[in-house]
């Protein structure tokens, strides 16, 4: 392997962190795409949201419920 190739691991966010707008947690991008509205911005994570609520979207803002 090139010393300049870096391993992929999709449970590890990019460098500049993603992170949860309501509280702040530190959340994977993986989270992100899955929980996060359509730009992958999370306004809810299991700091402080229950799944049932990111599951239905309930932590998106108004006009981004699902």
């Amino acid at each position: 392997m090139d010393s300049m190739e870096q391993d992929w691991t999709p449970m590890e966010s990019s460098g500049t962190g993603t992170r949860c707008r309501k509280c702040g947690t530190h959340v994977t991008q993986q989270f992100a795409r899955v929980f996060g509205d359509n730009g992958d911005v999370v306004h809810g994570c299991p700091a402080c949201t229950t799944y049932r609520e990111m599951q239905s979207g309930h932590h998106l803002p108004g006009s981004e419920r699902r």
